[in-house]
């Protein structure tokens, strides 16, 4: 079935039109195709391609702990995954199949979110107690660590051309990295941990989600004040802007799913998506389909209404 875009004008239509149950969830996304569709969690990775529902395609189970995060290469067929038991492991993608290609180990505890560089040359982790480490992502030998922030990182992202990192966590400070110089500078601060980060398509803001309650969006070009948006009661736990960068949708501890038109800061819907926590959000490649999950163990896929 087809279904238009998501837009400021049929945000507030979004219905849940698929959903399928797991254990904990840490995050659904997408790949750069929008072809598959994979959720980790504690009990490994659930891998569908061209479907969701039911018996997921392939199921990838090679870490021995929880599975804090995952992310798919912008470039090439690979798939990244961060666990509680220290590893990050890359997946080759293959025609029939997915097999474990490398483990890096380097993370002294719980490895909690990972990001590819643009060309899918690097990819950098964040783990709970040490610091951030950049993998080159052919041979899985570690290029370099960051280390500059005093408390547990929970969120990574890679900005501008390849060569700048922002991380951020309990801290409550975000940092921007210069791969060039390998200079970190702060680039401001939330009032709690800062629990994750999307940097707009094709743009120049980058949203945080905190504790806090509120969504900050930070112009990484320019030295100002971030806007801020009034979030979620209790705490913002996920974001993701839509393809073309015009929507902001947020997670977060009351189970709602918030769409936000970024221009204005205009709130365009809340949706009663979970009934606990909304943890992870992703929108489809096409800007058609956005998937949630959430803690009460259910993964959900939302759309407008077909198109006639």
């Amino acid at each position: 079935m087809r279904h238009p875009p998501i837009t400021a004008e049929n945000a507030s239509q979004l219905q849940a039109i698929g959903m399928a149950r797991f254990g904990w969830i840490a995050q659904a996304l997408w790949s750069p195709l929008g072809d598959m569709l994979a959720i980790g969690g504690g009990d490994g990775i659930a891998v569908y391609v061209h479907t969701f529902g039911g018996t997921p395609t392939h199921r990838l189970t090679g870490h021995r702990g929880p599975v804090k995060g995952i992310a798919f290469c912008p470039k090439a067929p690979l798939l990244a995954s961060v666990s509680a038991d220290t590893t990050v492991k890359l997946w080759r993608l293959e025609e029939g199949g997915i097999r474990e290609h490398l483990t890096l180990r380097g993370h002294l505890d719980s490895v909690e979110a990972a990001a590819f560089s643009p060309d899918g040359t690097m990819l950098v982790t964040v783990g709970a107690k040490d610091a951030l480490r950049l993998w080159d992502t052919e041979n899985g030998t570690q290029l370099t660590a960051l280390d500059g922030h005093s408390d547990h990182l929970a969120a990574v992202a890679f900005g501008g051309d390849g060569h700048i990192i922002f991380s951020a966590g309990r801290g409550k400070i975000i940092r921007r990295w210069n791969l060039k110089t390998g200079e970190g500078t702060v680039v401001g601060r939330h009032d709690d941990w800062v629990r994750q980060m999307a940097l707009q398509p094709g743009g120049n803001l980058l949203a945080s989600a905190s504790r806090d309650a509120s969504i900050r969006l930070w112009d990484v070009r320019q030295a100002k004040r971030p806007r801020r948006l009034p979030g979620h009661p209790g705490g913002v736990d996920a974001l993701t802007f839509s393809p073309d960068g015009k929507l902001l949708a947020s997670g977060g501890r009351d189970g709602k799913i918030r769409i936000w038109e970024v221009e204005s800061g205009q709130e365009l819907a809340a949706l009663d998506g979970h009934h606990r926590p909304a943890l992870s959000l992703s929108f489809h490649p096409t800007g058609a389909l956005l998937v949630s999950g959430g803690g009460d163990n259910r993964v959900k896929l939302w759309a407008a209404e077909s198109a006639r």
